[in-house]
C-alpha cells in the first residue's frame, strides 16, 4: 500500500506543469500612504471640474467622514494641494479652489520610500543615453562609489506625466553588477530601485539624500531652454543603500531653481 501511494504521488508531481522561467514575481509595491491617496483623489476632482475654480472643498470633518481617515490625514492632503497651487486655506473660511492645473512651481515632499515610489509613478523618466562608465572622482564622491569603478549611467529627463513638462535633468547610476538589467530599464514604470530589488533579490534599507544649489550646468541648460546667465539648479542626489551601507543605485537630479521647491516637515521628538 505504501509503495502504491508513493507511485501515485510521483505521478501527480510529474503531471504538474513546471514553473515558467520567464515569469518573474510581481514587483514589491510599497503601500501608498493614505494621505497621498486622499490628495490624489482631491486633485483629480479639482482637475476634472468636480470642484470648480472658486468653489469650496468639503470641510475637514466631511472629508474625514467620506474617506474614513483622521483629521491629520486630511490636513496633510490639503497641505499638499496648497503647496501645489490648487487651493488656498483661510482660517475660519475653509478651503477654496484656486486653479484646476496647480501652479507652475513643482513641489516635492518625501519622507519615506513609499513616497519616492509614488513620485516615480506620477512622473515619467525618458532615457536619452545609457552607457557603462568608469566614474570620475567628483561623481564617485556624490554617489558613494570608488573612483574608477564601473557603473551603468542612464541619462535622461524626468517630466510630469500629464503634460511632459521637464522637472529635472537626471543621471541614474546603477552598480555594474546589475548591468544585466539594462534592457529592462527603458520600459520600467516606477523607480529603478524597485526593479533591482525585485529582479536581483536585494533590499534597499535606506535612502540618503543631499540637496545643493549650484550654477546651472550646460547639459541642464539644453534641457530647460533659455536661462539667464545667473541661473541655478537645486541638485538632489539620492543614494539607495543596502544593509551594509553600500550604494546599489544613485541618481543626480538637477532641478531649475526657479521652478522647484522641496518641502520638509520637522516635528518635535515624540509627536506624530
Amino acid at each position: 500500500m505504501a509503495e502504491d501511494e508513493a507511485q501515485d504521488l510521483s505521478r501527480i508531481a510529474a503531471a504538474r506543469p513546471a514553473p515558467s522561467p520567464d515569469i518573474s514575481p510581481a514587483p514589491r509595491m510599497p503601500e501608498i500612504p493614505r494621505y497621498l491617496q486622499v490628495f490624489q483623489d482631491l486633485r483629480a476632482r479639482i482637475s476634472s471640474g468636480r470642484y470648480p475654480v472658486g468653489s469650496m472643498v468639503p470641510t475637514e470633518a466631511e472629508l474625514c467622514a467620506e474617506f474614513a481617515v483622521s483629521r491629520h490625514t486630511v490636513r496633510e492632503a490639503l497641505r499638499r494641494l496648497v503647496d501645489q497651487g490648487y487651493v488656498e486655506r483661510r482660517q475660519g473660511s475653509g478651503t477654496q479652489v484656486l486653479s484646476a492645473e496647480g501652479g507652475s512651481l513643482f513641489t516635492q515632499s518625501m519622507r519615506s520610500l513609499s513616497e519616492l515610489f509614488q513620485y516615480a509613478l506620477d512622473t515619467d523618466f525618458a532615457i536619452t543615453a545609457m552607457v557603462m562608465t568608469a566614474v570620475d572622482e567628483p561623481t564617485a564622491r556624490l554617489i558613494g562609489a570608488e573612483p574608477g569603478s564601473s557603473w551603468l549611467a542612464l541619462h535622461g529627463i524626468r517630466g510630469t506625466r500629464d503634460d511632459g513638462v521637464p522637472i529635472s535633468h537626471t543621471v541614474v547610476y546603477v552598480h555594474e553588477r546589475f548591468g544585466w538589467l539594462r534592457d529592462d530599464f527603458p520600459s520600467c514604470h516606477g523607480p529603478f530601485y524597485a526593479l533591482i530589488e525585485q529582479r536581483a533579490q536585494v533590499t534597499v534599507m535606506e535612502t540618503l539624500q543631499t540637496i545643493t544649489a549650484l550654477p546651472m550646468p550646460d547639459a541642464s541648460r539644453q534641457v530647460f531652454g533659455d536661462q539667464p546667465p545667473g541661473a541655478h539648479v537645486l541638485r538632489v542626489v539620492r543614494r539607495y543603500l543596502d544593509r551594509h551601507g553600500s550604494t546599489l543605485t544613485a541618481s543626480i537630479n538637477d532641478h531649475p531653481a526657479d521652478r522647484f521647491t522641496y518641502t520638509m516637515r520637522i516635528k518635535r521628538d515624540g509627536e506624530r
